[in-house]
């Protein structure tokens, strides 16, 4: 009985790492650098445009610092929540002045409009900070 009860709590421990993102400790290669945010996208596309929020969550135990790029293939963006930097092809997206690091557990949001007839979505990469 007691084989079968670790069984159980192992086959339960395995789908909540599949649930919250994480592979089971022994998939993860050595050199793996640990996952530090979740990033969540929700988009909406009308004829000739879009509009794109973004939810980054520090999901570590310490302090991280985000940086974002997004390449509108045609047409322009607007953004809210965020620096943007760029004009044309490729914007560099960084956190406001006001909230630069991400404590654990905190959440930064963002969103942009954008002219074209496809959706451009962001790249986010997260860094921990000092």
């Amino acid at each position: 009985m007691a084989s079968r009860v670790r069984l159980v709590v192992l086959a339960v421990l395995g789908v909540m790492a599949v649930v919250f993102g994480a592979a089971p400790a022994s998939a993860v290669p050595a050199d793996e650098p640990p996952l530090l945010c979740l990033v969540t996208t929700s988009t909406v596309a009308w004829d000739g445009g879009y509009q794109v929020d973004v939810t980054i969550k520090n999901i570590s135990s310490g302090r991280i610092t985000w940086r974002g790029k997004v390449a509108p293939p045609t047409g322009t963006i607007t953004g809210w929540g965020a620096t943007f930097n760029g004009v044309g092809g490729q914007h560099t997206i960084d956190p406001p002045a006001h909230a630069p690091v991400l404590g654990s557990n905190a959440i930064s949001k963002f969103g942009y409009t954008g002219t074209g007839s496809s959706v451009a979505l962001p790249t986010i990469t997260c860094k921990t900070s000092a």
